[in-house]
């Protein structure tokens, strides 16, 4: 695509680029107005685009007030291309394949795996042969594949994985050696963010909690993902919430995952209930015919997110807290039951919410990495 050029034309081709993805359909014309380049320069960048198929005409817009022509609007060319999302949780692999525009083009999900270092290679490298199998012919093919870890992300490298032993495993490089297209490494609830922020572009600042085997935080400040200076940042599940408390893999005692995070309330509910096999819909169907152990366990949860809820917004004072998990979703108040657990301070001007995309929010998140760095565009809007 655009690699190793400089210059103002191929800035030019960006911005116009970049427009259309996130504007389209537009006309050579709204293009003009809209980027301030002159007509010229705008049809021979447009020209270029088609050229490349990554741009393509479709249908014919309304006139002007003064009549003429109709225009022929320009729309990005969705299947020029696919990218692979891929979440790998502490248990389960879910997958998307999408077109160029972050939609789906198939998902599917494999719950109950075990994820270990010693097969996650092979295991990664047959579920992508089966999930693009059946791709059609494209002119640029399989653009990259972004993969979601639960864990700290730093230079597209692992640091530390609580949920499995991949801390320090060079998953990108084993993994490169099979496919030939970029391979991206980012922390889950970071992907939250980035789908969140995609989704709504209004939110400039907003937090995403990530709610799963432990519990992580995606930043967005002024538009931009915040991950610190070596990817530690938004590691609130390591926040110490009680004293000298229960014991946590990351050496810390009272860490907030280790009362809140979703494994910790099923592996206790699992335990308290003599239920060894049940998953989170029992969980919440207890919780909603009032079952006195399920309720208490959700109240409990509810109390230790907003203790982080408050510190986030003290810290950060987004005008958005986002909420992802599986127990989220199927309590349709949780998020409203955090906030009345605010104190007023920082209760008044926040809005505390699930995530707008749902159950696959982590994996539309790695499309905005995929497609972002295939196109080359800073922002990426998805309009699922």
């Amino acid at each position: 695509m655009f690699a190793n050029r400089t210059g103002i034309r191929e800035s030019n081709e960006r911005t116009v680029l970049s427009v259309i993805v996130n504007d389209g359909p537009l006309s050579r014309a709204n293009l003009s107005e809209k980027i301030g380049l002159n007509k010229a320069s705008v049809s021979a960048i447009v020209k270029k685009l088609i050229e490349q198929n990554l741009i393509k005409e479709t249908g014919i817009g309304e006139s002007t007030v003064q009549g003429g022509r109709k225009p022929i609007m320009l729309e990005l060319n969705k299947a020029a291309g696919f990218g692979i999302s891929m979440d790998i949780g502490y248990d389960y692999i879910d997958t998307m394949v999408h077109y160029l525009d972050g939609t789906i083009r198939n998902r599917k999900l494999l719950p109950f795996r075990t994820i270990q270092k010693a097969t996650i290679i092979t295991e990664l490298v047959n579920i992508i042969q089966e999930i693009t199998a059946k791709l059609p012919k494209s002119p640029f093919g399989i653009v990259g594949l972004t993969i979601a870890i639960h864990g700290v992300i730093h230079n597209n490298q692992i640091i530390f994985t609580p949920a499995y032993d991949f801390t320090d495993f060079p998953l990108v490089e084993e993994l490169q050696e099979h496919v030939d297209y970029p391979v991206f490494l980012e922390n889950e609830a970071n992907l939250l963010a980035l789908s969140e922020h995609a989704k709504n572009r209004q939110d400039s600042n907003l937090v995403c909690i990530s709610i799963h085997a432990g519990v992580g935080a995606g930043i967005m400040m002024n538009d931009t993902l915040y991950t610190g200076e070596n990817g530690l940042s938004g590691e609130i599940g390591h926040m110490i919430v009680q004293a000298n408390g229960n014991p946590c893999t990351c050496g810390g005692k009272g860490c907030l995952e280790t009362y809140s995070s979703e494994k910790v309330i099923l592996d206790t509910y699992r335990e308290l209930s003599k239920k060894p096999k049940a998953i989170v819909p029992d969980l919440y169907q207890a919780y909603a015919t009032n079952d006195p152990t399920a309720v208490k366990l959700i109240a409990s949860m509810v109390d230790y997110l907003s203790i982080a809820v408050h510190n986030i917004i003290t810290l950060y004072n987004p005008k958005v807290i986002a909420i992802h998990s599986e127990i989220s979703r199927l309590i349709p108040d949780f998020p409203e039951k955090i906030k009345q657990q605010l104190p007023r301070l920082t209760a008044q001007n926040i809005e505390i919410k699930k995530v707008s995309l749902g159950e696959e929010a982590i994996l539309f998140g790695a499309s905005v990495v995929t497609i972002s760095n295939f196109l080359e565009i800073p922002t990426f809007e998805l309009k699922n």
